[in-house]
């Protein structure tokens, strides 16, 4: 398998026994070689968010500190790798804000597509939405 970014929807549904989308996360993850799951501090950061949210998670939520130790855990599988900013971010990361509206969601979906973009890595994701980014090697995962 190619290596990967894998987008924040899919390790919360890999870490959530329960999340509508744990079986098709769970299947990825068990094909992916060593290395091959990538992710950054602001994946991290945005997991961590959603696990620890209540709206989102229901009586699952977790508080911030145990958030954090599912993070340790999940970087220590062999599968999972961190992965910087690429040299050539500057260059793709404005090339994608060609938004008509002001949106956060998309700023941050520029930001995944210009790391994947650069790192010549696909993205891995269940939102349709990155299919709006040109160059954007991407796998939609329950589609």
């Amino acid at each position: 398998m190619k290596p990967c970014l894998v987008d924040i929807n899919v390790w919360v549904a890999w870490a959530h026994t329960r999340h509508t989308d744990h079986i098709p996360a769970r299947s990825w993850f068990e094909k992916a070689g060593p290395e091959e799951a990538g992710w950054n501090r602001f994946i991290q950061l945005g997991v961590m968010r959603l696990l620890s949210n209540s709206a989102v998670m229901s009586d699952a939520a977790l508080p911030a500190r145990a958030a954090w130790v599912t993070i340790q855990e999940m970087a220590r599988d062999e599968r999972v790798e961190l992965v910087n900013e690429p040299a050539g971010f500057e260059q793709h990361f404005p090339a994608l804000l060609r938004f008509p509206y002001p949106t956060n969601k998309l700023i941050a979906d520029a930001y995944l597509a210009a790391v994947a973009i650069g790192s010549s890595r696909r993205l891995v994701t269940f939102d349709k939405g990155f299919r709006q980014f040109d160059g954007l090697d991407l796998l939609l995962l329950g589609s």
